[in-house]
């Protein structure tokens, strides 16, 4: 693997390092505790860091980010707490979704990261929204989606992608190609050699680089996002990488040649960066031995915080009110003349009415623009 420093500091170098290696240390910690029966699921990202770490650094903290089961990078490099991550698997309260869930399904808007949808495609349509947002706000922002190989047979990626391209909205539609859609592989799945291809028939600017190459990743997604805040257009970009292990670890990877997970073994995003930092003296064996001492002290220390806090307790007012928002309904009587009309020229007025009363709205559908 080549790895082209182009500009970039070395601080900025050991500081990716460091985001590297915080998820594949939690992997690991999560993995034993799988084993162990603390933690009752788990979606490995092992291999495919160099992905979610170089894509999240390469955007403006602000700027929005859709994740997936394997992008725990995405999360740690935007600095989410290790406690409340941690509850989150454990299924404590203090988690992000309460409870509820022991996955990924979860996201922070204060982090500016939106929660996945399982319906993996179905998360390019929301990138689509919030990214018609900023640029009807004229934010100068890009969104980026992380989907999966498989995603893009899904109807929803095509849709999303057509829509980018027609309204020219500054969305990055990030395809993780792992090689494998749950137990299928992509010979199975495509007729053309690389997803980006998908991108010529919408008119959208596409790319394959190497998921693997941390600073590739970097340095692509950064002038995307760049060009992209300053002419807002939508970009295919397909990141080459393996799943080496299971969809999740209850279905293992038995359907995966041997030699094929030894092969991407060699490619290991995180040894490999490693290798080159310490070739190019910007890290030493000693410095990179702290690094991950400091991680795993912090690790273990979350970990005893959370497993020491209460389980969930259910009550139907908690329930409530995380579903339904409190509102006091006022009810107005009409005032003045009346008028007769029929009940679709309503609607159309109350439309109308409404564009009127908020600045941001945005109506969309058959028949409500030039056609009224």
């Amino acid at each position: 693997m080549n790895f082209s420093r182009h500009d970039l500091p070395g601080e900025l170098l050991v500081r990716i390092y460091s985001e590297l290696v915080k998820p594949r240390l939690i992997e690991e910690k999560m993995l034993i505790l799988l084993r162990q029966g603390k933690v009752s699921k788990w979606f490995s990202g092992i291999g495919q860091e160099a992905i979610a770490v170089g894509a999240t650094l390469a955007l403006e903290s602000d700027e929005f980010i859709l994740p997936m089961h394997r992008n725990l990078g995405v999360f740690t490099a935007r600095n989410l707490p290790l406690q409340k991550l941690f509850a989150q698997w454990q299924g404590k309260a203090s988690g992000y979704t309460k409870g509820r869930d022991r996955s990924f399904h979860f996201g922070s808007v204060e982090n500016h990261i939106v929660g996945m949808i399982s319906h993996l495609a179905a998360q390019c349509a929301v990138a689509d929204g919030i990214s018609l947002a900023q640029k009807l706000e004229k934010s100068g922002k890009a969104t980026l989606v992380f989907i999966g190989e498989g995603s893009t047979s899904e109807g929803d990626f095509h849709e999303a992608l057509n829509v980018a391209a027609v309204w020219d909205l500054p969305v990055i539609f990030l395809v993780e190609n792992n090689g494998y859609g749950l137990s299928t592989p992509v010979s199975e799945q495509f007729n053309i050699k690389d997803i980006a291809d998908k991108g010529k028939g919408y008119g959208v600017s596409s790319k394959v680089i190497d998921g693997n190459n941390v600073l590739e990743v970097y340095m692509t997604v950064s002038g995307i996002a760049r060009r992209m805040r300053k002419n807002p257009k939508p970009y295919l970009l397909e990141c080459k990488t393996f799943r080496r292990r299971g969809h999740e670890e209850a279905s293992g990877v038995k359907y995966v040649p041997k030699e094929l997970i030894e092969s991407w073994e060699k490619k290991d995003p995180v040894d490999l960066f490693e290798e080159y930092l310490l070739k190019e003296k910007h890290l030493d064996n000693k410095t990179i031995q702290e690094i991950k001492n400091a991680f795993a002290s912090e690790i273990d220390a979350a970990l005893e915080l959370v497993f020491k806090e209460p389980d969930v307790k259910f009550t139907l007012e908690n329930e409530l009110a995380d579903i339904y928002r409190p509102a006091n309904t006022e009810v107005s009587t009409p005032s003045g003349s009346k008028i007769e009309m029929r009940f679709i020229d309503a609607i159309s007025d109350g439309l109308k009415q409404s564009l009127e009363r908020y600045d941001n709205l945005v109506l969309m559908g058959q028949d409500i623009a030039d056609y009224g």
